[in-house]
Formats: structure tokens, C-alpha cells, sequence
């Protein structure tokens, strides 16, 4: 960066070889010069700079100080430049053309130059002449200040993509202008700003083919969803989704503005007609108080609010396109007869349509009076109305976004919910709340803006949002589908898995919920039928959920089987099994016990129990068990096996390629029960009791005894009853993972102390059954690895913690995102359903995400044909303007119809 600094190297111009200066030159123009925009190869003099910027006369120009040994910034007009409008740059050969001081704001700064403009008697006005040279005039009569078309266009492409204001641009270009004194330096800030507002409203109509000075007809300058249908271009009959949402960001101040001032896209974009709006709320009935069946939400008009604006109400399609002519200011709150006029004024291009699904905050209530309402407000107001044609909607599926769904009371969520009524597809019905994030860092901005003003602004930004939506909207549609065909297809492929677990445990259920489901459907998408339509997707919240019902389901795990009479091989492993679980909790109890004497002699009379039903188990295992057991061993030389030999050890296991972790911890655990210290007296004999009794099955010895041909037909008899272990530890996990997550919600649905207490107690004891049934399969697997079975078995899988995981049995516990993920693999069995409800187990077959998949992808076929059809019908209309242009002699207008059908072109 030094070296750019360097003095000139050269005593001449390398251009006309002339010495920058003569000796003793007191001229201090006489010096080199070099342009840090137009990159010369080496600094020049100064009629050779004057020369190459002829026709450039903006750069910036720096010239080396002879006296100070630096360079220095200069401007083309201090050395006698004058810019020539007309003629080619020469010059208007009239003595009448005199030179204008004139003022220009350009990309790189604010400078004065002098300006001379074409008087010849065919010479068009001084504004034209300017348009013609790349500025833009800040007023139609008699400029004197113009700005660059390159700095108006830079300076929107940074408002639309970085909200960059005007205030900071044109103080960026102060800076640019001077980095020393910016204060100094003229302010042009009234001149940019009016310049850009009309700059834009220009831009607006080219882009939409719309000359200057043509009536505007309503949405004539919105950017329209190709992907929407449209009546007479893409479709014939559809249904259009759509979402309405409020903004309490997009305020107007109450300040001193100009009254008169009005929106240059009035009517033509995304605000309603201002005019009809104004009469409508004038003239129409007022609105009586609704009283509320939910909660009492802020859009109703339960909250504060301040200013001549306290915000917006917009409406966008699925595709987050904000409609044309759908956003009104509000007053106060989001008042019913304002969300009226903004949902009629947007539906009046779809009213051809058959079928319209919305998405509301407070849909519950809004929708309930609605066509009451219509009647009433426009039946005396719609014969004034220039954007009103027709108030009569077609019919409406009333529904809530997710995010605020679980706002709602329980009896309207599942009447206004897009995980159930059909037809709802994979949206979110939150499209706003993007659109919001993008918009709201104008809001600082647009809050001190005249009326008119605002509106043009904020339509311009929706208008740019709605256009980047469309460069992306083809792949964007490609991506979804394929999306949507993957999810269908793992969907269906789980769906059918579930409903075969469920037929195998419930054969008679599965078509009489189908049936249930068919006539709730039916009666849903009908507003007339909500009173007293039930909710077939919920259990009941006192069943299965009760702290009764939770308890026992904690108990049954731990209830104890009757004593078993004369059994065989299967019964005394299965005792065995049984007998250790079963010693396992009785040390864990005995190792806690700090209780009175009355406790003590209960916790006898177990340690007792357990005592009998372990010598009766002996009797049994003698028997069945230890008889191959000790075949095996004389065949088996006892050295081979190490100290602990017959039973297994962990370099037994290593050789074997068993984790060191499949050693079944129960066997070695009661052996060493004695271990520790004990506060009470009788608890080290208890430990003692316990641990005198051990049995060896095929999964405790050495892998030689183990794979002994003796013991083949025990050893597989094992393995078939620790498979069982595996399942019921599994059903169990289900069981306590799908509770707890609904106790969880119900927890979320109630506030204080006592409540809050309770609902803890027992999801402590949910995570306490959960970890237990995670240690129960995780021992169970190991088992089973080490009496033969793959560590890659598909049924038997490695359980990890990620895999623990709900499924979901009330709605609202669904997360963003929930959709797209694929079940955890634990969930491809249902047989715990048993232990559920009906009105849980019915939950878990209806409320899939198949039908709205399976919608999903059939929606997203139909958006791509429309797509196309839109973009084609585009294209054509650009090429017959382009054709219409050029007929009437308009070759620049033609041109630019032509790249505009191009670009239309390239997208699709």
C-alpha cells in the first residue's frame, strides 16, 4: 500500500511525453495526476486526465502536491472541466447554451460541477437531458441537484438486502467525499431522499410494464406467486392457502407530516386502496363487541397501543408472497372489521376460486361471525368502493399456525389444527413471521415517514422480498417435492409397520378409528359443525395420565409373580431370571433402609421371602440345570479357564469379541452384596442372605462350558426368554418415554406452587422408570451378545440416548421440525400399546404425518405445473409490449420488455 503512495517516477507524461512542469513553473496544476476508478497505468498530466474523462466525469482524480510531497484529492471541475450534455459530449455549438453550476451525488461522493445543457431548438428539457446522461434530476423544474443513476441503484440495492437508510448513506458519502471535515461538506439529504422515491415508483412501473403517467389498476405492481393458482392463467378450479397476521412493529408516529401527501403505488401493491379503506371504516356499521370462547389474545384487542398507526395486517400466500392489495394500517388493535376489508380486498383476484384455507392467530373466533359481518359492512359500503367488486368469499377452511396453536384453549385446537384438518399439507401457516423478521429493520425508519411515504417504501420491500422468492421458487419446488416424496415413502413404510403391530394386538379397533376419523374429517372443514364436534386425536386427560394411572404403571413392573409349582427347563431359567431381578431390588432396598422397627421387621419378613423362593429355585435348577452343567465340565480340563473358571471373565470375553461391557453385571453384583459399610445391624446379615444364593446360566460361564454341546438346548432356551427381557424392557421405555412427555405438556398448562410440585414429583418418577428400562435392555442386549447373537442384529439394535425419544401423543409436543425427522427405531413395535389407553393407542395410528405427506406432494405437483404456466403466460405477455413498442416506435421500451421476458425465461 506504500508503494501506491510513491511521488511519479518520471519527470514526463507517458501519454504526450511533455515534462509535468518546467522549471521555476509557479502553475501548481503543473504537476502528475491519476484516477483511482479508472486504473490509468501510470500517473499523467493534466490535459492528458482531462482528456481520458471526457466522458467520465465523476471519478475521483488525485494530483501530487509538489510543495506538501504528497497526493492529494482534486475534482475534474478544479481543473476547468465542464460536462457537455448533448451533441455527443461535444458541446452545444449555440452561444445560448451557457455552463450551470450544477450539484451531483454519485457512488463515490457530493461534488459541484459545471454543466453545460444542449439549447439547440429541437433539445429536450434540462431534466430529460440528464435522465439521458445517467442522472437523475431531485426536481422537474429547475434542477440544480442530480444524482447518479449507479448511486440511486446502489444505494436500493442496499436498502432492499441490508436496510440501510438514507441518513447513513449520505453520510457515508460525506465521508467518502471529504474523510477529513464531512461536516463541511454540502447536505443533500432532501434532494437524495425525494429523488429516490420518485427513482423508485419509476422502477416499479418499468418493471411491471406500466408507463409513466398510465392509470394504475389494483395490484398492478405487486410481484404475484407463480406457484398460487391464478384464475384464467394457470388453473381452473384450486384452493388457495393463505396466512393473516398482524405487526405492532410497523407504527407511524404521531408527528407533524404533510396531510396531503399520498402513496405514489396507491392501491397498485400490497396496501389496500386508501381512499376505500377510509370509507369503508366511515361509513360501515361498527363493530359490536364479540365476546370471546378462547383466550383472550392481544389481536382482539386486549392490549395498548399509541399513534395514528399502532400497526399493520398483511395476508401472504403459503409461498410467504405477500398479496396484492392485503395490508391495512391499523388504529388499535387487530379489530375484526380491518382484518374484513384486508382479507376481501386480497381475495378479489381468487373469488373464482372454490375453495380458500387461511391461517389466523385467533382464527377460533374471527372466522365464527365472519359472513355476518361481510354482509353487514359492505352491504351499504361496496356501490363506492374503486378495489371492491365483489365481498362474497368462497368457502374457508379456518385454521391456526402451529406456533400459536397451543396458545388456544383445548376444545378449538384440534377444530383449527394443520396437523389434522385435511388439506392443511406440511405448512406451518406461520409464513408472516418470516416475512416480519425481514421487514421490521426498516420499522425505525418508516415510523418517522409521512403516510405516503411509508407505504411506498414498504411496498417497494415486498415487492423486492417477493421477487427473491421467485428467483428461487423453481429449484426451491424441486427440492420440496423430493423432500415430500422421501418423507411419504418412510412414512407409509412406518405407517404400515404400526398398523400391522396393532392389528396383531387389536384386530377389531384399526377400522372403527378409520371410520371415526372419515366422519370427523367430514365435519371439520364445516364451521357449522364445530359445537359439539369432539376430538377423536386426544386421549382423555384423565386417563393414563392420572397420578393413580402413572403409579401404576411403575407398580406393575415391579409386582411379583406367584410362587411356581413343578416347572422344567424354561420355567426354572425364566425363575432364575425372575429371582435376580427380583434380589437386585431387594439389595437396593436393604442398602437404603434407615427406617423404624416396625419397618425393620417388614423389611425382614422380604429378605425371608426372598430366602424360600431362592432354596426352592435351588431345587428346580439341581434338577434341570446343574446336571448338564457338570457333564459339560468333566469333558473340560478346569486349567484352561483361569481362576473364576467355570464362570466367564473378561479375557474370555476379549477372545471372544464380546465389549467388556456385556458382562452381566446382576451375576457379579449379588456376589459381592456383603461389600460397603452399613449403618444398621441387621443390614449386613440381609446383604449376606441375599447374596448366598447364585445360580450360573449359560450367559455366566466360560464360553467353553457355555458352547458345550450339553448345554445347547438351555443355552437357547436363555437366549428365547432374554429376547423377552430385551421386548419388555423396550415396551417399557415406550411407555414411560410417550408419558412423560404428555406429563411434561400438562405440566406447561398449569402455574403455581402445589401444581407445579406434583407434576415434578411424577416426572422425576417417569425419568427414574426411564433410565431403569434403559439399563434393563442395555443388560438384556449384552446378554444376548454373549450367547450368540450379532452386535449388528436389526431387532436387537444398539440402544444410544439420542434414541430415546417420544412419540408424540398430544399435538402441541410437536417441535418445528418434527415432521422431517424419521422415527426413532424403537418405535417399530406398538405391542406396548397394551398397557395404553384406547384413547392414547388410538392417538399414536391417527395422528401420523402420512396424510399430510401424501397431501404434501400432491400440492407440490399441482405448484409446479402452475409454475409453469404462469412463468410461460409472463413470457408471452412481455414479448407482445416488446412487439407493441416496437410498432409504436418505442425502441428502448422495447428492448427492455424483451429482457424482461428473458429473465422470466431464465428463472423458469
Amino acid at each position: 500500500m506504500d508503494r501506491r503512495e510513491n511521488p511519479p517516477a518520471l519527470d514526463v507524461c507517458p501519454e504526450c511525453q511533455i515534462a509535468y512542469c518546467l522549471p521555476n513553473h509557479d502553475d501548481p496544476a503543473a504537476t502528475a495526476y491519476r484516477c483511482l476508478d479508472c486504473h490509468l497505468p501510470a500517473p499523467v498530466c493534466k490535459l492528458c486526465i482531462l482528456k481520458h474523462h471526457k466522458h467520465r466525469p465523476f471519478d475521483r482524480l488525485r494530483t501530487w502536491d509538489r510543495d506538501q510531497q504528497f497526493w492529494q484529492s482534486c475534482t475534474l471541475a478544479e481543473l476547468g472541466y465542464v460536462w457537455r450534455l448533448g451533441h455527443g459530449g461535444r458541446g452545444c455549438p449555440l452561444e445560448s447554451a451557457a455552463v450551470k453550476a450544477m450539484t451531483f451525488i454519485h457512488e463515490h461522493g457530493i461534488m459541484d460541477l459545471p454543466t453545460q445543457f444542449c439549447a439547440c431548438e429541437d433539445a429536450p428539457p434540462h431534466t430529460e437531458q440528464l435522465i439521458q446522461g445517467g442522472v437523475w434530476p431531485a426536481t422537474w423544474k429547475k434542477p440544480a441537484t442530480a444524482t447518479t443513476l449507479a448511486a440511486l441503484d446502489t444505494f436500493h440495492a442496499l436498502e432492499m438486502q441490508a436496510q440501510l437508510n438514507v441518513h447513513d448513506y449520505m453520510n457515508y458519502l460525506k465521508q467518502a467525499t471529504d474523510d477529513v471535515l464531512p461536516h463541511k461538506v454540502q447536505d443533500r439529504y432532501r434532494e437524495f431522499n425525494n429523488s429516490m422515491r420518485v427513482y423508485r415508483h419509476i422502477v416499479a412501473r418499468r418493471r411491471h410494464g406500466q408507463s409513466a403517467g398510465e392509470p394504475l389498476k389494483a395490484g398492478s405492481l405487486a410481484v404475484v406467486c407463480p406457484a398460487c393458482p391464478q384464475p384464467g392463467i394457470n388453473i381452473y378450479v384450486d384452493a388457495l392457502h393463505y396466512s393473516i397476521d398482524g405487526n405492532f412493529h410497523l407504527g407511524l408516529k404521531n408527528k407533524e407530516t404533510d396531510p396531503n401527501d399520498s402513496a405514489l403505488s396507491e392501491g397498485a401493491a400490497y396496501f389496500v386502496n386508501t381512499k376505500d379503506f377510509k370509507y369503508f371504516l366511515e361509513h360501515a356499521p361498527k363493530p359490536k363487541k364479540e365476546s370471546t370462547t378462547c383466550h383472550q389474545f392481544g389481536a382482539m384487542g386486549y392490549g395498548k397501543y399509541k399513534g395514528p398507526v399502532s400497526g399493520v395486517v398483511a395476508i401472504t400466500c403459503r409461498h410467504s408472497f405477500m398479496l396484492p392489495g392485503s395490508i391495512v394500517d391499523l388504529t388499535r388493535a387487530e379489530q375484526y372489521r380491518y382484518v374484513d376489508f384486508a382479507l376481501v380486498s386480497a381475495m378479489q383476484r381468487y373469488i373464482k376460486l372454490h375453495l380458500l384455507v387461511g391461517c389466523y392467530d385467533i382464527h377460533c373466533q374471527y372466522i365464527k361471525n365472519l359472513r355476518t359481518r361481510l354482509r353487514d359492512e359492505f352491504g351499504v359500503t361496496i356501490d363506492n368502493l374503486d378495489s371492491i367488486d365483489v365481498a362474497l368469499l368462497p368457502k374457508i377452511v379456518a385454521l391456526v399456525g402451529k406456533y400459536h396453536l397451543a396458545m388456544h384453549k383445548g376444545e378449538c385446537r384440534h377444530k383449527h389444527s394443520l396437523h389434522f384438518v385435511p388439506g392443511s399439507c406440511m405448512s406451518d401457516g406461520e409464513h408472516l413471521e418470516r416475512v416480519w423478521a425481514i421487514t421490521n429493520a426498516v420499522a425505525r425508519r418508516t415510523k418517522e415517514m409521512s403516510a405516503g411515504h411509508r407505504h411506498d417504501l414498504l411496498n417497494d420491500h415486498y415487492s423486492y422480498i417477493n421477487f427473491r422468492r421467485l428467483q428461487t421458487l423453481v429449484d426451491d419446488l424441486v427440492k420440496y417435492l423430493a423432500t415430500a416424496e422421501k418423507r411419504l415413502k418412510a412414512a407409509t413404510s412406518y405407517m404400515q409397520e404400526i398398523e400391522e403391530s396393532i392389528n396383531s394386538h387389536h384386530p377389531t379397533e384399526l377400522d372403527a378409528w378409520r371410520q371415526e376419523e372419515r366422519t370427523w374429517k367430514s365435519k371439520v372443514v364445516d364451521l357449522s359443525q364445530h359445537k359439539d364436534l369432539g376430538n377423536p386425536y386426544e386421549s382423555a386427560p384423565t386417563t393414563a395420565l392420572t397420578t393413580k394411572a402413572i403409579a401404576a404403571h411403575l407398580e406393575a413392573e415391579r409386582s411379583k409373580a406367584g410362587t411356581a409349582g413343578e416347572v422344567g427347563t424354561v420355567g426354572t431359567i425364566e425363575q432364575v431370571i425372575r429371582l435376580r431381578e427380583d434380589a437386585r431390588e431387594l439389595r437396593t432396598k436393604v442398602l437404603k433402609f434407615k427406617g423404624s422397627e416396625k419397618a425393620r421387621s417388614r423389611m425382614a419378613d422380604d429378605v425371608e421371602r426372598y430366602r424360600r423362593q431362592a432354596e426352592a429355585c435351588h431345587k428346580n435348577y439341581d434338577a434341570c440345570i446343574q446336571p448338564a452343567v457338570d457333564l459339560a465340565l468333566q469333558d473340560l480340563d478346569s486349567d484352561d479357564g483361569g481362576d473364576g473358571f467355570p464362570a466367564r471373565d473378561e479375557e474370555d470375553d476379549k477372545a471372544m469379541g464380546i465389549p467388556s461391557t456385556a458382562l452381566d453385571a446382576s451375576s457379579q453384583g449379588i456376589a459381592s452384596a456383603a461389600a460397603g459399610t452399613t449403618t444398621h445391624e441387621c443390614i449386613e446379615d440381609w446383604l449376606k442372605t441375599i447374596a448366598t444364593h447364585r445360580f450360573f446360566l449359560p450367559s455366566d460361564l466360560h464360553s467353553s462350558v457355555r458352547t458345550h454341546a450339553a448345554l445347547k438346548d438351555i443355552r437357547e432356551v436363555e437366549r428365547k426368554l432374554r429376547e423377552g427381557q430385551a421386548n419388555e424392557a423396550l415396551d417399557s421405555l415406550r411407555l414411560h418415554l410417550t408419558t412423560h412427555l404428555s406429563l411434561a405438556f400438562r405440566k406447561q398448562q398449569g402455574s403455581g406452587v402445589i401444581h407445579n410440585s406434583a407434576a415434578d414429583r411424577r416426572l422425576e418418577a417417569k425419568r427414574v422408570a426411564i433410565d431403569e428400562a434403559k439399563v434393563a435392555y442395555r443388560a438384556a442386549r449384552q446378554t444376548l451378545i454373549v450367547l450368540g447373537m450379532s452386535m449388528s442384529d436389526e431387532k436387537y439394535r444398539e440402544l444410544k440416548d439420542a434414541d430415546c425419544v417420544a412419540f408424540k401423543i398430544v399435538s402441541e409436543e410437536a417441535q418445528r421440525g418434527d415432521s422431517y425427522r424419521d422415527q426413532s427405531w424403537i418405535w417399530g413395535d406398538f405391542s406396548f400399546a397394551r398397557r395404553l389407553d384406547k384413547g392414547e393407542m388410538q392417538k399414536f395410528v391417527l395422528d401420523s404425518i402420512k396424510t399430510r405427506w401424501e397431501e404434501e406432494v400432491n400440492v407440490r405437483r399441482e405448484e409446479m405445473y402452475r409454475t409453469v404456466k404462469y412463468l410461460e403466460y409472463e413470457v408471452k405477455l412481455w414479448n407482445r409490449r416488446a412487439s407493441v413498442a416496437q410498432g409504436d416506435g418505442q425502441a428502448g421500451a422495447a428492448a427492455t420488455a424483451r429482457r424482461s421476458a428473458s429473465r422470466l425465461f431464465t428463472i423458469g
